[in-house]
Formats: structure tokens, sequence, C-alpha cells
């Protein structure tokens, strides 16, 4: 049984229920109340806040958090790469579903100014540099910022979307990566960001896709590193308030590619935190070791190729068609 709730979505304005309100927190001795809207099926958690510590303690320990440790693996693998946005794109949905929608603009004879929001340790917008395009990675982390340029070079700034705008800087596509299921107030961050839109320019989405859990609680990290847990309708009613179409992109050719396994949901009452009180690490997950074998064979570019071999043979339990559970959306301002 459900229980309603009198506060509406903060997203769409419906009405809420409560899916749990025990969820366990990513700090030890927190918990959280997981709600869901009735009109765009968006889940969040209550409160929907969040201090800058947890993200400072993460990134103080990122070779060992869970999930947090294979961007620190990415962020020293691409600088041996010779083609490192092909790498990144062998790698995640996300990366692959922005670097193919840029490539196919580039294609059509435009001439991208891309921002990326929340670049954090700047790889991406390293790959996205080598690969031709004009980027500018933005973090409000100085000690992110710092690290990026330190060792991808000059493509990074410090700032916030008001510095931004009040320089009258406009973009021809601009990057989320993975980073609106973070934010405390998605409408204002949005707005901002529309504002920053050239004439014809575009925002990319990615974000953990809840369409591809029903009848799941939380399937992404906990409350309150994520605060929100959007779907396709969810992205659709955040489009429709900033006055911009949406189109989704397919992912068919990403799993044609790529063997992605599909792992069963963990319920929500058996994740463990993973800081304890005093920011110990409850769940320490440190890089695997690459042997030196695996290692030539990443760099020559032929593990990419086995990959390929072994996905066109493997049709056991593993995401394929046009949606995963990762969901990357365009959304262009309506003029």
């Amino acid at each position: 049984m459900t229980t309603q709730r009198t506060e509406k979505c903060p997203l769409c304005g419906c009405a809420v229920h409560v899916v749990t309100d025990s969820a366990t927190g990513y700090q030890q001795g927190r918990t959280y109340t997981i709600l869901e809207c009735e009109g765009c099926l968006s889940s969040f958690s209550s409160p929907l806040e969040v201090s800058d510590e947890i993200y400072g303690q993460i990134y103080a320990n990122v070779r060992n958090v869970p999930g947090y440790n294979r961007y620190f693996r990415y962020a020293q693998e691409i600088l041996t790469r010779r083609r490192p946005l092909d790498y990144l794109m062998g790698q995640e949905e996300s990366y692959w579903a922005v670097a193919h929608h840029l490539r196919k603009r580039r294609e059509a004879g435009e001439k991208l100014n891309i921002l990326e929001l929340g670049c954090g340790m700047g790889y991406f917008t390293h790959a996205l540099a080598q690969d031709g395009f004009t980027v500018t990675g933005v973090d409000i982390s100085s000690h992110a910022v710092s690290w990026a340029r330190e060792h991808y070079g000059p493509y990074y700034a410090c700032t916030t979307l008001d510095e931004l705008q009040a320089r009258g800087d406009r973009y021809d596509a601009i990057i989320m990566n993975q980073l609106i299921e973070h934010l405390p107030d998605v409408h204002g961050f949005m707005a901002d960001a529309v504002s920053l839109l050239s004439p014809g320019g575009e925002i990319l989405i990615t974000t953990p896709n809840k369409s591809a859990y029903p009848d799941t609680e939380w399937e992404t990290d906990l409350p309150p590193v994520h605060l929100w847990w959007f779907g396709e309708e969810a992205l659709k009613s955040l489009a429709q308030h900033h006055r911009c179409t949406i189109s989704f992109i397919d992912f068919a050719p990403f799993y044609a590619a790529y063997l992605r396994p599909k792992f069963p949901p963990v319920p929500l009452v058996d994740r463990q935190p993973v800081f304890d009180a005093h920011w110990k690490l409850v769940i320490s997950q440190p890089i695997p070791v690459v042997s030196p074998v695996r290692n030539v064979l990443e760099r020559t570019g032929i593990m990419d190729f086995l990959r390929a071999v072994r996905s066109k043979f493997v049709t056991g339990n593993r995401w394929h068609g046009s949606r995963g559970p990762i969901c990357a959306a365009v959304l262009r301002r309506t003029r």
C-alpha cells in the first residue's frame, strides 16, 4: 500500500506517494524517504538536499569508492590512448551517446562550440578536444579543475552558470553527463543552462534510466549522492517545462556492438552505505589490476575488436534495443 503525500512533485507539480520512508543513505546513520510522482513518474529523495562534503569525501577516496573508482581509471587510461574518445565510447553508454550525437552533427558540417557542465576530473572534455571538438569543461570544484588543467591542458574553468551568462557566452551543445540526478534544484539549473544555448543549440542529458527497471524502488546511487531517478516521462516533462523539444538517442547500435549483461536490481533493503558516520569507507572497491597482456590488447585496440566479436555470439541476459539502464536525451529550445 502506498501513502499519499500532501506535497507536490518538484518537477511537474503532480501528486506524489511514498515508496519507502527508510531508504539507506550513502553515509551510515542517514535514512531517506523515497517519493514517486504520479504524473511524470520520477522518483526523488526527501530531503531533497546534499552538502558538498560528501563529494569531497568521494573524491578524496576515489580510487576505492564503488562506481566512482572507474572515473579515476578512465582519467588515467585516456592519457595512454591515441583515440581517447573511442576508448570512452566503448566503456559506457553515456559517453557513446554524447560522442555519437556530436560526431553526427559534425559530419553534417556543423562547427560546434561545446560546454561540458560538471566536468569533474575532465577526462571526457579532454577526449572530445583530442577528437577535434572545440570544448570547455566547467566545474564548481577548484580542486577538480586544477587537476584537469594539470593533466589535460587549458580546456577548463572553475565557474558558475551565472558567470557564464554574465559574460554572454553561448554554446551549440551543452553536455550534462550523469549530472542532473545530483541536483536539488533541477528547474533552476536547467533554466540557466537553456539560457546559454545559441540559436539551434542543444542540451545533451544522460542519466540513469528509471524506465529500465519497472516496479523497482531505487536502482541508482543512494541518496543524497543521487537525489533523483528519472525515466523518459520525467525528461519529457522537464523539456516541456523549459519549452524545449526532446528526442532520445537510440542505443541499439551500442548494444549490438558491446555486450552489456543485464543484472537484476538490488532490493533497497539489501543496499549498504558506502561511508560510515566518520567518513571511513564501509564498502571499498579497489580498481582491479589489469594484466600486462590485457593492457597491450587495450592500447592496441584489439580488445575492442574482441569485445565486438564476443557481443555477436552472446545471446543471453543482456541489454539490447533502443533503451537501457542509461537514458540519453537531446533537448532543443523551441523558437
